[in-house]
């Protein structure tokens, strides 16, 4: 069989092989970024932002690497324990430029409380030099509710059951 040697084919080639590349890449940060955030390992966590990006959380904005940082150390606080677990994503590729949808659940230990959450991520992601970070992390929940009450709570239109606060809404349907 001759080997292939059509530039036109060999460029296409190449192309579906970078933005594969690209899409394996992405994954590996959200991979490592559920890794960081339950091994409480902050300056990963931060590293994984660009210097101006955002993480949104019930509709709070947190912008730039600073805030980022300061969100993050008051939840670790928090928690005794986390387990994140990314399940699916969506990631649609622009040059350097990346949107992705990603699903997930988590175990989470707050105020002595074990809560199981199913959460979304709307990621914007930027390539800088040879690798990718997060420009924005847009955080919504389809519940949130302490494992004693998952049955009524994951059963209810008021989904969010943070301990200490009152139920409300699910941010997704």
């Amino acid at each position: 069989m001759p080997i292939d040697t059509d530039p036109d084919r060999l460029d296409t080639l190449t192309h579906r092989l970078a933005r594969l590349e690209d899409r394996a890449r992405i994954q590996d940060l959200i991979a490592a970024y559920a890794i960081a955030v339950d091994d409480r390992d902050l300056d990963a966590v931060v590293s994984m932002f660009t210097e101006d990006g955002e993480f949104v959380r019930s509709g709070v904005t947190s912008r730039g690497r600073d805030a980022i940082r300061a969100f993050y150390r008051g939840a670790m606080d928090r928690y005794v324990l986390t387990l994140h677990q990314p399940l699916s994503d969506l990631i649609s590729l622009d040059g350097d430029h990346a949107r992705g949808l990603l699903t997930g659940r988590a175990e989470l230990v707050l105020d002595g409380t074990l809560v199981l959450a199913s959460y979304r991520y709307a990621d914007e992601y930027v390539r800088r030099g040879e690798g990718w970070l997060f420009a924005r992390r847009d955080l919504r929940f389809h519940y949130a509710v302490p494992v004693d009450e998952l049955n009524d709570g994951i059963c209810a239109d008021e989904r969010i059951r943070w301990p200490g606060t009152s139920p409300r809404l699910g941010d997704l349907p």
